[in-house]
């Protein structure tokens, strides 16, 4: 998907090989994406520090958000004392103010997805930075801090966007693992479909806007205990290879 020459570098993460395509201008280092300084749960409980080097890990998040099924996606995850990354719509995170702060609470990583859910790659340089630094700001209004990850709209990335999100301080996510909760309306199905393809070290997409898809969260996170697997956030999944950069688009694969 992404054009032009690219410097690449392999970081070996877990048992998976991450592929970090670097912008020629990629920033410094980003600090952890927008999580809660005390990182404590709505009951109390601080879901234990994990070391991916050792632990198999895997990042669920959830785009589009907030909505109104956004709460029960954050219900489950504090039932399980478990985190994920919530990339926000910036205008949505505005009207839904005290679910974005419940989720910077628990320590779940708040992430950029732009004001529109525009094919970034189909706009102008001027108007892929209004759409990132815009909603950054929004969401930098509720929780009191500037994103440092995003997530393009339908995980469409190039150049333009790579500069676009280097110049806004934000490291660019994809994922590895799609059940396409979009499409299949079923809550068995995406944890099926989620559990045939993770890993250690993945990335896994899923939307909190379809009501099918909070019901699934409580089964996917027991079956991933039950595997092995830490639920963490992307951050703490890149941890251990040196933090997330900014410019840089991070996912996995060949």
């Amino acid at each position: 998907m992404a054009t032009g020459a690219l410097r690449r570098r392999a970081v070996t993460l877990m048992t998976g090989t991450v592929l970090a395509a670097v912008a020629s201008t990629a920033g410094p280092a980003a600090g952890v994406a927008s999580q809660g300084p005390s990182a404590t749960s709505a009951d109390g409980i601080r879901p234990p520090p994990v070391d991916c080097r050792t632990t198999p890990c895997v990042a669920l998040t959830f785009d589009d958000g907030p909505t109104g099924y956004t709460p029960a996606v954050v219900r489950a995850l504090e039932r399980q004392h478990a985190v994920a990354t919530f990339f926000l719509i910036g205008p949505h995170a505005l009207r839904h103010r005290a679910d974005v702060l419940r989720e910077y609470r628990d320590g779940d990583a708040i992430g950029d997805h732009t004001v529109t859910h525009p094919h970034l790659t189909r706009l102008p340089p001027d108007r892929i930075r209004r759409e990132l630094g815009t909603a950054a700001r929004q969401i930098a209004s509720v929780t009191g801090h500037r994103p440092t990850i995003c997530r393009p709209p339908f995980g469409a990335w190039n150049a333009k966007v790579r500069a676009a999100a280097a110049g806004a301080g934000l490291s660019v996510v994809m994922w590895n693992v799609d059940p396409r909760d979009w499409k299949h309306h079923d809550p068995r199905l995406i944890e099926r479909r989620v559990l045939a393809g993770v890993r250690p070290g993945a990335v896994v997409v899923l939307h909190d806007r379809y009501a099918t898809t909070p019901p699934a969260v409580p089964y996917l996170l027991r079956a991933l205990k039950a595997r092995g697997y830490a639920p963490v956030t992307v951050p703490q999944l890149f941890a251990t290879s040196g933090g997330m950069r900014s410019g840089v688009v991070y996912h996995h694969g060949p």
